[in-house]
């Protein structure tokens, strides 16, 4: 659908960035510089508002902007679920209040950002994989998971979960230690496993584990090695076990995921 110039509607920002020196967020006459290396949130405003993102030469950025309509979203949502959706894209400030991106997004967002042009149905995958999206953020905000977290939780603990989450889905060669996390963002071992449960719905290991393990979906599904590679390159140097772990999150074994590619 094509935005109209004035016309009424939510913006719906995916951003995956890593940050090189600085960021510039603006919004609503806020201007606030941002160095930290990552930054991955969803900003959800109202499409008359005026909201920029300046980033550093250097920095990689990965965005998702969606538009939607408030007829079209109208058509398809009931009144009092609209009207919260309203409410918080008014009031809300992308700049103390973004929202969260987690593990779903993010492997969403790879798999939206790795379609090929040349692929017959480039467009259907593409809006499939949009409304999935937009599905999961509206479940988390309808069921307050993040919508409300930026309110709860102070922004400086906000913003070291963040890098610890960028970490878990990085490096997936093996679990950092508890300690080394902690240290990492200048808190006690207790307080990040508890704030790292509220803010991501899993624990730190849970949240890790799922994130290797997704990439090595993601590495047998493209053909890119074999499955014994795969588990190998996630950390796994039995075979038997990293079977176990794969079927127990996908409901599959790699050798029929493999078979049916």
């Amino acid at each position: 659908m094509t935005r109209q110039s004035g016309e009424q509607g939510f913006v719906i920002s995916f951003n995956l960035v890593e940050v090189q020196k600085e960021m510039l967020v603006g919004h609503r006459q806020q201007l606030v510089s941002d160095k930290r290396p990552f930054r991955n949130d969803i900003f959800l405003t109202d499409a008359r508002d005026t909201a920029f993102l300046k980033f550093s030469a250097g920095s990689t950025v990965k965005r998702l902007l969606i538009f939607c309509s408030h007829e079209l979203a109208m058509q398809y949502l009931p009144q009092d679920i609209f009207e919260k959706l309203a409410t918080f894209a008014r009031e809300n400030s992308t700049v103390e209040n973004p929202l969260f991106i987690n593990l779903s997004h993010r492997t969403m967002l790879k798999e939206l950002f790795e379609i090929k042009e040349n692929d017959p149905v480039s467009q259907i995958r593409r809006l499939s994989a949009i409304i999935h999206l937009i599905e999961k953020l509206l479940h988390s905000f309808l069921r307050q998971e993040q919508a409300v977290l930026p309110r709860t939780v102070k922004k400086n603990d906000l913003e070291s979960m963040q890098h610890v989450e960028q970490i878990l889905s990085s490096r997936l060669e093996g679990f950092p230690s508890l300690e080394s996390l902690a240290h990492e963002v200048f808190m006690s071992t207790s307080k990040l496993k508890n704030l790292f449960k509220q803010v991501y719905g899993h624990t730190l290991y849970d949240y890790y584990n799922k994130s290797r393990l997704q990439r090595a979906k993601d590495l047998l599904i493209t053909g890119q090695c074999s499955i014994k590679q795969a588990g190998s390159e996630i950390g796994f140097s039995n075979l038997s076990h990293f079977a176990k772990a794969f079927k127990k999150e996908f409901g599959i074994l790699p050798r029929d995921l493999v078979k049916g590619r």
